[in-house]
C-alpha cells in the first residue's frame, strides 16, 4: 500500500512539475502586443454597445499587481474585453471605456458544452418578477426588434502556479482566454 500511494504521489508531481514548465515555455514563447489603439479606444466598442443593454463582458478585480514581460498592471477595478485583433488573440484590460493595458492571450480553447450552466447561478425571482417578465415576453414575441440582445455568458477565473505563476482564465461566449502573469 505505501509503495502504491509513493508512486502516486511521484506521479502527480512528475505531472505538476511538468505543467509548471509548460506554463514557463508559453509565457517565454508569447510576443507583447506591438499595437496601440488610437485614443486609447476599443474600435469595436460602439458595436457591443449597440447591440446590448449594458457591458457584456466581466468585471475582474485585483488586488495584486500582475506582471506580463513588460506590462505592469495596477490592482484595481478592471473590464476584460477579449478580442481577436491582426490575427492575434488578446484581452484588454479597460477602465472607464479606456484601454489601458493589451495582454495576449496564451492559449485560446473552446468552452465546454454545460459549463456555464454548471458555474453560473440562476437570479432567484420574486412572483411579481416573473409576472413581468412574462408580460414584456409576451410583448417582444409581438414587437420582436424592440429587445436588445443578451449578453454572451462570461466567466472568470484564477489560479496560483506555485510562487512563479497566476493564470487567469477568461471564458466568454464560446472561447475561453488563458492569460498568465508573474505576481509581484
Amino acid at each position: 500500500m505505501k509503495k502504491f500511494l509513493l508512486f502516486l504521489f511521484l506521479f502527480f508531481s512528475f505531472f505538476s512539475f511538468a505543467n509548471a514548465n509548460d506554463y514557463e515555455k508559453l509565457y517565454e514563447q508569447t510576443e507583447v502586443p506591438d499595437f496601440k489603439f488610437h485614443n486609447n479606444l476599443d474600435p469595436f466598442q460602439n458595436e457591443d454597445y449597440i447591440k446590448y443593454a449594458y457591458s457584456p463582458y466581466p468585471l475582474f478585480r485585483t488586488s495584486a499587481n500582475l506582471i506580463f514581460k513588460t506590462i505592469k498592471i495596477p490592482a484595481g477595478y478592471y473590464i476584460l474585453t477579449p478580442r481577436t485583433y491582426k490575427g492575434k488573440d488578446v484581452v484588454l484590460f479597460k477602465v472607464a471605456g479606456k484601454v489601458e493595458h493589451i495582454v495576449p492571450a496564451v492559449q485560446t480553447n473552446l468552452v465546454e458544452p454545460g459549463f456555464y450552466a454548471l458555474h453560473i447561478p440562476k437570479p432567484k425571482k420574486t412572483k411579481w418578477q416573473n409576472a413581468k417578465d412574462k408580460f414584456y415576453g409576451a410583448i417582444y414575441k409581438i414587437f420582436k426588434g424592440s429587445k436588445k440582445q443578451e449578453g454572451p455568458k462570461s466567466y472568470i477565473t484564477s489560479e496560483k502556479q506555485g510562487n512563479s505563476f497566476l493564470l487567469v482564465k477568461v471564458y466568454y461566449g464560446e472561447k475561453s482566454y488563458l492569460m498568465i502573469f508573474k505576481p509581484e
